[in-house]
């Protein structure tokens, strides 16, 4: 099926600090109905992580193609910006945020390791208040929604356990452990024993949601299983963001980084699979209204 496309990026051909800057630069610039076409040398999955988290609402993501050796994803705009967004700024990988003005609004966004993962807690903390929002209801008297509560777990457990905290632990702390960053009684060790007292948590409301018309009990059990894990990945989130990746980004060199950043794209291809990503983002849209 042919289309017109406003805009082609072929990102096989940009130098990594590039890629993200100027695909977020040609969709910008996109009038709404109007569609880029992004060719690429392997599935762009964190790439539309970032646009999920900073572009909500304003595009449609469709492949045309998915591999081994060429994707091709046509991305259209279908809503205008809230706001104004400055260019997507790449910085080199260990290296600092440049923050550039325009249209009087600073911001600034990379491509690396870490910042793939801020943007997947943004993702993560946007459904952590549509939660909340349903707990309240919850508490209030409100008849308990078992599917919502059921994907909630499907969706914390598919994208924010499985796949990022995946990554987190399989790809980012073994390398900064490689690097001589300690694993024990340090922020890792802290971050690991969070990682696995959600676990519990979510278990917990994932046998809740369950019982539901059951066990007259089950309401319960979702709002303080569910209010521990939200209390409790908030300020993990955090820590994450404001301590540990900068310490990654000061450890690690450019050269880890690039490798670490090829091995998060593996590991969404081999252990999460093809497609799993929309399957996510569509459950994120929905969780994060809350009703």
């Amino acid at each position: 099926m042919s289309e017109n496309y406003a805009a082609t990026v072929d990102a096989r051909v940009l130098p990594i600090p590039q890629k993200h800057p100027t695909i977020f630069r040609a969709f910008d610039e996109l009038a709404v109905g109007e569609t880029m076409l992004l060719v690429n040398d392997h599935d762009p999955k964190p790439l539309y992580y970032t646009f999920a988290a900073e572009r909500t609402g304003e595009f449609e993501w469709r492949y045309l193609e998915s591999g081994p050796e060429v994707w091709q994803v046509s991305i259209r705009r279908v809503a205008a910006a809230a706001g104004q967004h400055a260019p997507s700024e790449g910085h080199s990988c260990g290296g600092h945020h440049e923050h550039h003005e325009h249209h009087a609004h600073q911001h600034a966004h990379a491509g690396s390791p870490t910042q793939i993962l801020k943007d997947e807690h943004t993702l993560i903390l946007q459904a952590l208040d549509g939660l909340e929002r349903k707990l309240a209801a919850l508490e209030a008297g409100a008849a308990p929604d078992r599917t919502y509560f059921e994907k909630a777990v499907k969706f914390i457990r598919t994208f924010a356990d499985e796949c990022h905290h995946g990554k987190e632990e399989d790809l980012l702390f073994k390398t900064m452990v490689d690097r001589g960053f300690p694993l024990q009684g340090g922020p890792i060790a802290v971050m690991l024993s969070d990682h696995e007292a959600g676990r519990a948590y979510i278990r917990e409301m994932a046998e809740a949601s369950a019982a539901v018309g059951q066990d007259p009990a089950a309401a319960g059990k979702i709002v303080r299983s569910g209010r521990a894990y939200i209390q409790m990945l908030r300020p993990h989130i955090d820590k994450e963001n404001m301590i540990l990746y900068a310490m990654a980004d000061n450890l690690l060199s450019p050269q880890d980084q690039t490798k670490l950043g090829e091995a998060f794209e593996r590991f969404e291809t081999e252990k999460i699979g093809a497609d799993v990503h929309e399957e996510m983002m569509a459950l994120q849209a929905e969780l994060k209204v809350g009703a």
